[in-house]
């Protein structure tokens, strides 16, 4: 045939280019949970029966917000004891300054009498036994003084401990109202109505919704790409967006099972973020060259990827090829094409397997 029949019989309407390396950012990436960057288990600091249950799971609460109510009765019947007992202690100080008082009067009495025998007895104008008489007198006030005062010690001792104790049971009827930390929302509500609360039993979880993280599992051969501070490109399935993320905190302690560290990242202000979506954080880890085609170029046959290469007399195969990563709106090639060959990237529909394409002038 003539040349112009070949070429009549060439298909000419797809578009062929050559695979060329282009030089990227490489990366590596990895998945992780969304997390509340500030997350609150609530629970009883007091035994007792829940009474009242004020929210549900899905309410925004504020800080210092009432959620749950615990019987108090009891509380409030030890704090009316131990205010009585206060006030009766108050009075036995007033009784046992007033007692005080009295004491010291018949000590300085006892003392200047004490001392005026002691001229008169130099003297001889009283006798032994009258200067002795006076002088245990001046003793035995002394000694009630001593013991007024011991008892007023006591009895401030016993006051400071009621004081101690209402101050307690005050705090501990405060512990009875469970309210939020800050402004959140709940996210699990596991106390009821009727159930006993003690220290340690969950019984709400509150989540903060303005501040959010993703939390990825990065392995330790990545490890050393990832640094506090850093930016990073994160994705987010369900939402379909992408943000850019700063490395807030890296747990230094490895998963032994997963031998991965956990990243958290913190993430911008979004009204669709929740807690436990999915998402997959890309960490920078310098520049590489890669082959790179349009993901419209790529062929899928079942659980095969392919590409139509054209060889050097424009005959079309079809051939088998890994793909890796996304770069630049484009597909890396890992395996099954070279540089420098030829590929179809726009009309692939119109050829098979040994279909003969006219060749571009390149």
């Amino acid at each position: 045939p003539s040349r112009e029949q070949v070429e009549a019989q060439l298909v000419k309407d797809v578009e062929i280019k050559v695979a060329q390396p282009e030089s990227v950012e490489g990366f590596f990436e990895a998945v992780g949970t969304v997390r509340s960057r500030k997350t609150a288990t609530l629970s009883s600091k007091v035994v007792g029966t829940v009474i009242a249950v004020l929210v549900k799971e899905g309410d925004r609460v504020k800080r210092g917000q009432a959620l749950i109510e615990v019987d108090s009765r009891d509380l409030r019947a030890e704090l009316q004891g131990a205010r009585a007992s206060l006030e009766e202690a108050e009075w036995a100080i007033k009784a046992a300054e007033s007692a005080i008082s009295a004491a010291k009067g018949q000590r300085d009495l006892a003392a200047a009498t004490f001392k005026r025998y002691e001229t008169l007895v130099a003297r001889g104008s009283v006798t032994p036994q009258e200067y002795d008489e006076v002088s245990a007198k001046y003793k035995v006030a002394n000694a009630e003084l001593e013991r007024a005062e011991e008892n007023l010690g006591a009895l401030k001792a016993k006051r400071e401990q009621a004081r101690a104790r209402v101050s307690y049971i005050q705090t501990l009827l405060a512990y009875t109202t469970i309210a939020s930390p800050f402004d959140g929302v709940v996210t699990a509500k596991i106390g009821e109505v009727g159930m006993i609360a003690s220290p340690g039993t969950p019984l709400l979880t509150v989540e903060e919704t303005s501040r959010y993280r993703l939390e990825a599992e990065v392995g330790e051969s990545w490890l050393a790409h990832a640094r506090v501070g850093s930016m990073v490109s994160v994705i987010i399935d369900a939402l379909k967006v992408a943000l850019s993320g700063k490395i807030a905190e890296i747990v230094p302690a490895a998963d032994p099972q997963s031998r991965t560290f956990t990243v958290k990242i913190d993430l911008p202000p979004h009204p669709l973020l929740r807690s436990g979506l999915y998402g997959k954080a890309s960490f920078p880890v310098g520049k590489k060259e890669v082959l790179l085609v349009p993901p419209e170029a790529i062929l899928q046959r079942g659980q095969l990827l392919g590409l139509s290469v054209v060889d050097k007399d424009g005959a079309v195969r079809l051939r088998l090829v890994k793909t890796g990563k996304r770069y630049n709106q484009k597909v890396e090639i890992l395996s099954g094409l070279s540089p420098g060959e030829r590929v179809i990237v726009r009309g692939m529909e119109r050829v098979a397997d040994g279909t003969r394409v006219l060749l571009p002038s390149l």
